[in-house]
């Protein structure tokens, strides 16, 4: 870049749309040293925006690359120091990933690379000689070592200088992105100067203000060749993706790999191949939020490690889709493998307990529009039984009760999704024997409460939400019911936001059981649980429900519908069924959903060349699921009878 132009950009710059972003800001600079450093006039709201031009001036960074980067990181978010589900940490998600941490989430990854995508946390903190303990809870520090780090990353790729103009940051930038793959990498890196191009200015859920002007007409250097990236000659390709053709929609592949590249035998990810529908039936899609941002989804799901990916990632801002498992494999995504085989995944970029801070208009039309697709396709009913939220999904063995997961949270709007799938839910009120949970959304402002590990709990803002508190008694000081797998010790349900022991979401249907004055009872956990419903205000009818109950008391609940040991060819170790903690008493009456057939897949990974891989077996034990608690869970059909 001349000289002539590298003032004809700071020229740019200095005119840009960043003025009256921030009160009192000077203009972004491109500059590469104090002297060009941009000073925003010292302000509680506007201490990382400041960081970041401190940062860039003393790494020699372009302060709105470097904010770019760490917009498309994690939206300037810093989650007060909390780790994302990826394994980061602050504005500049600088990963520290326990190994046994994964292998307990999936006992599928027996060995793990020391990928240095997994590990950026210390390498960072050492370069700007600091504890790593600073750099994860200090976002200041964060940016810091983060600019650190992206300048090394330069460094190493110039051989020890840095570029000389903005385009050349590229290779390093796609190198920083957390995926070791060249196509996640570079659709990373191109997002950032997309980015680039718009210039941003947001303000976190922290409260800080922070923007950057565009830099238009910016020419990338798009060549990775000199990086350590996976695949680079392959990074433009990859399957069509299974899309609306009006949406934005592109294909970046999951890894299906070893975690350890010199011994298949010992574990891989993310996710199974197979030949949906054609062996196993797809009936259901799962919607998740991603808990971190889109591209660290992304890199996430492209690294064998992680042991997880998701069908398909939606972006926030403004509804793009990235698939990255074709709809036939077996995405790992729900933390259930009988709910594996069958579904598949959506994830949705954000975070549970920041609910409409990301859940936009458009990332709900673009995913409501994606479901309809697929369900058309593979014949799925559009109803709460069967477009499901992680949440829905119950653990598939008792060592998991309870700790079952929580996404996409109480703050996504499942009324308003239901109606852009065109399958609105019943805008009557109350219902007799059975009822569909509908509190009307903006107007339903419960308490949710987080706690941070390490840090006090405080009350999330007051926002619509997708569920109902229930009360062991009809009264508002009643006790919240509690589940003995969420609370051991017997004490009530609390308002936690991961405390799903006394909530009814929206869409979910129950019988009912007793109604006194504004109150309802419904059969819910074992237990009779009381709500508000003033006028059946709360809820709609649910008829045509198909209604069961237990043919004695206590019978036992499943997270898997498998077949006996016997229906195993020989060959195949049977996969065990164990009963979870969820019992039905005699008496109760739950909903019931679509019975199925005794199912299991035996599936391994490809390279080894298993003579049985890919193999259904199809038992003739039929199992009924109900809608049991806050979650469905399946009961053998001989233990129940209709009601």
């Amino acid at each position: 870049m001349t000289a002539r132009k590298l003032h004809w950009w700071r020229a740019a710059v200095v005119t840009a749309s960043v003025t009256g972003l921030l009160t009192g800001a000077a203009h972004t600079a491109l500059g590469a040293g104090p002297d060009t450093a941009a000073t925003t006039p010292a302000a509680p709201d506007t201490v990382e925006q400041r960081a970041f031009e401190s940062a860039a001036a003393e790494f020699g960074i372009p302060m709105p690359l470097l904010m770019a980067t760490s917009f498309q990181l994690t939206r300037w978010e810093d989650h007060n120091g909390e780790q994302s589900v990826a394994g980061g940490y602050g504005p500049m998600h600088l990963t520290d990933i326990d190994p046994d941490e994964l292998r307990s989430e999936n006992p599928k990854l027996q060995k793990l690379g020391d990928h240095p995508t997994l590990h950026t946390l210390t390498e960072a903190a050492a370069l700007v000689n600091l504890p790593p303990e600073q750099v994860k809870r200090d976002p200041e520090q964060n940016i810091r070592a983060g600019a650190a780090l992206l300048a090394q990353r330069a460094k190493n790729l110039g051989e020890g200088d840095l570029p000389n103009n903005i385009g050349g940051w590229y290779p390093a930038i796609a190198e920083l992105s957390g995926s070791p793959q060249a196509s996640g990498a570079q659709s990373f890196a191109d997002d950032v100067y997309d980015v680039l191009g718009q210039g941003r200015a947001r303000t976190t859920s922290t409260g800080q203000r922070l923007a950057f002007a565009k830099i238009p007409e910016v020419l990338p250097d798009r060549d990775l060749s000199g990086t350590n990236l996976k695949n680079v000659k392959d990074a433009p390709l990859g399957p069509k993706p299974e899309c609306p053709t009006e949406l934005d929609c592109r294909y970046i592949p999951a890894a299906y790999a070893p975690t350890d590249p010199q011994d298949p035998t010992g574990g891989y990810g993310n996710y199974d191949t197979a030949n949906r529908p054609k062996d196993v039936k797809i009936d259901s899609i799962v919607i998740h939020d991603t808990e971190t941002s889109y591209q660290t989804a992304i890199s996430a799901f492209q690294n064998p490690a992680h042991g997880a990916a998701s069908h398909y990632i939606v972006r926030s801002s403004d509804g793009q889709i990235t698939q990255m498992v074709p709809t036939k494999d077996m995405a790992w995504h729900a933390g259930n493998w009988d709910r594996n085989m069958r579904s598949i995944g959506i994830e949705h970029e954000g975070f549970a307990a920041e609910g409409g801070k990301w859940y936009t208009e458009q990332m709900y039309r673009s995913s409501a529009e994606l479901v309809k697709f697929l369900a058309d396709k593979y014949d799925i009913p559009l109803d709460r039984e069967h477009i499901v939220g992680h949440d829905d999904v119950s653990a598939d063995n008792p060592a998991k009760a309870g700790g079952e997961h929580y996404d996409p949270g109480p703050f996504w709007d499942w009324a308003h999704y239901m109606k852009l799938l065109d399958e609105p839910l019943d805008g009557d009120t109350g219902g007799d024997d059975v009822v569909t949970i509908f509190p009307r959304f903006d107007a339903n402002r419960p308490e949710v409460v987080e706690c941070p590990k390490d840090e006090p709990c405080r009350t999330l803002p007051a926002q619509g939400a997708n569920f109902l508190y229930l009360h062991t008694e009809p009264r508002d000081d009643a006790p919240l019911i509690g589940s003995p797998t969420v609370h051991p010790d017997g004490s009530p349900g609390t308002t936690k936001i991961e405390d799903w022991s006394a909530k009814a979401n929206t869409g979910r249907q129950y019988a009912v059981a007793e109604r006194s004055g504004d109150w309802l009872a419904i059969w819910f956990d074992g237990k009779k649980a009381w709500l508000r419903d003033p006028g059946g205000t709360n809820t709609a009818p649910a008829d045509g429900a198909d209604l069961v109950t237990p043919v004695r008391d206590q019978i036992p609940t499943y997270g898997l519908s498998l077949p006996q040991p016997g229906d195993y060819p020989t060959g195949i170790d049977p996969r065990k069924i164990k009963p979870l903690p969820y019992k039905v008493p005699a008496g109760q009456v739950y909903v019931a959903g679509e019975e199925t057939k005794a199912l299991d897949y035996n599936v391994v990974y490809d390279g080894l060349n298993d003579p049985k891989n890919h193999e259904v077996i199809v038992g003739d034990e039929v199992y009924i699921p109900i809608s049991y608690n806050y979650r469905w869970v399946y009961v053998k059909e001989s233990d129940l009878k209709s009601v």
